[in-house]
């Protein structure tokens, strides 16, 4: 028993001494962020369409965009989380702001989306220690994990990634990647609005509505957004 509680204490202190030490982050720039987005938004999709496949055992889009790989959720939250949290440089700083953090940007991007959009994404009221349904206390948590883990063995690998492509490429592929995004964007937006308003029966007699209600229909938008709460 004395070689179990001697192991164990070396293992606290060892677990205290990592979460207190002090990290570094590379160098970063504007262009890097729309890597990071791109990047975060991308492995976001593959993340929960894997969690959908082995829980579920089917397949079911998660992207959330209209053109694209790339969970806008999952791609803003973790711009979002590295520039709030690149000023602090220890593990549990990450886990505990992460935490708080993570659950600000989805409770609000929730609120955003159903008040300015019509529409909710995701609805976690059923959940336990759930706050206004649009995130929970556990979720939080996991927000403070996935900081500390992206910010000690994620970003700073991909940054540094990033920076070993030529200066003007580099350069010139964010801005590409940043026209897609924002393409990407002024599709979706429009495509949300008239999903939410089509199912309570509003419809507008002009050329451009007619385009996004015949493109991005409600079998469309079903099949990208499985999830979407509307009407």
């Amino acid at each position: 028993m004395k070689d179990i509680a001697q192991t164990i204490s070396r293992r606290t202190h060892a677990c205290v001494d990592w979460l207190s030490k002090p990290r570094a982050m590379p160098r970063w720039d504007a262009y890097d962020m729309v890597y990071l987005f791109a990047i975060a938004g991308t492995v976001g999709t593959v993340y929960e369409e894997a969690l959908i496949g082995l829980t579920h055992g089917v397949f079911e889009n998660r992207s959330g965009s209209i053109i694209t790989t790339v969970n806008w959720v999952y791609g803003l939250g973790a711009v979002i989380m590295f520039l709030a949290l690149r000023r602090a440089d220890r593990p549990w700083q990450y886990i505990v702001y992460g935490s708080l953090l993570g659950g600000a940007v989805e409770f609000t991007l929730s609120l955003i989306q159903q008040y300015l959009l019509g529409t909710r994404s995701w609805d976690y009221s059923g959940k336990f220690l759930n706050i206004g349904g649009r995130t929970t206390v556990p979720y939080m948590l996991v927000w403070g994990l996935l900081c500390m883990a992206c910010m000690c063995w994620l970003f700073p690998p991909v940054l540094r990634l990033v920076h070993r492509i030529p200066g003007r490429a580099r350069c010139s592929i964010a801005v590409a990647l940043a026209v897609i995004m924002l393409v990407d964007l002024s599709l979706m937006v429009p495509a949300i609005i008239r999903y939410g308003q089509r199912a309570h029966g509003v419809y507008f007699d002009n050329p451009y509505c007619h385009w996004v209600d015949r493109v991005f229909n409600d079998t469309f938008m079903h099949s990208r957004y499985p999830n979407m709460q509307v009407g």
